[in-house]
């Protein structure tokens, strides 16, 4: 952004009254969406540097550790991450499957939720079948990723523990799972149960 540009919004903002919510605003911007009020600076930026300046120097360095964060983290997860199987820090959530190249028609991609506040990062792919297709699902799952078989445990059908697959060394580790609640039908009557679901999982922190 051209200095002069910036130096004439805060301007205006003293101005009007709004320092804080321009201070907000801007490191908000500058962290990708994550509000940041350093309203304890905003003091200061009159008294020692005048505001403008104060306030271009503090916009400055947000951006510049925003610009390094990335890096920092990619560089990390290349010493300790891939090994451990996490996925990159840049990773999407998306269909991981579809971009594995390993899903197949039957299943219905219904969308990808991630926590960036937990402690590992993950990040999960949601797929249904219907239970007409699941044992066809359940095959093909077994066979491509070695998945457990489904059993019946209580109040519905699951692949039981957490169960881990990746295709090498160094490569990112899936979770795969497959299940429902459900009525104990058993599988000749699988076709009775609406949808199974099917979840794979990427984290991008260890534990």
């Amino acid at each position: 952004m051209d200095p002069s540009l910036l130096r004439g919004s805060v301007d205006r903002s003293v101005r009007s009254g709004w320092l804080r919510q321009s201070i907000t605003m801007a490191c908000r911007h500058a962290h990708g969406g994550s509000a940041i009020t350093l309203l304890h600076l905003s003091a200061s930026c009159f008294v020692r540097l005048g505001c403008s300046a104060g306030l271009l120097l503090l916009i400055g360095s947000a951006v510049t550790a925003s610009a390094q964060a990335p890096t920092s983290a990619i560089a990390e997860w290349e010493l300790h991450g891939r090994s451990e199987g996490l996925a990159r820090p840049d990773t999407v959530c998306q269909d991981f499957l579809q971009a594995m190249g390993r899903k197949p028609a039957e299943l219905e991609y219904v969308g990808c939720t991630q926590d960036d506040d937990s402690y590992i990062q993950p990040m999960e792919a949601r797929y249904r079948v219907s239970g007409a297709s699941a044992a066809k699902i359940e095959a093909y799952l077994q066979q491509t990723f070695g998945m457990p078989s489904l059993t019946y445990v209580c109040c519905g059908w699951s692949s039981g523990a957490p169960y881990f697959w990746h295709e090498q060394p160094g490569s990112v580790k899936y979770q795969i799972g497959m299940g429902v609640e459900s009525l104990h039908h058993p599988r000749t009557q699988w076709s009775a149960i609406p949808y199974f679901t099917v979840t794979v999982a990427v984290n991008r922190k260890g534990p």
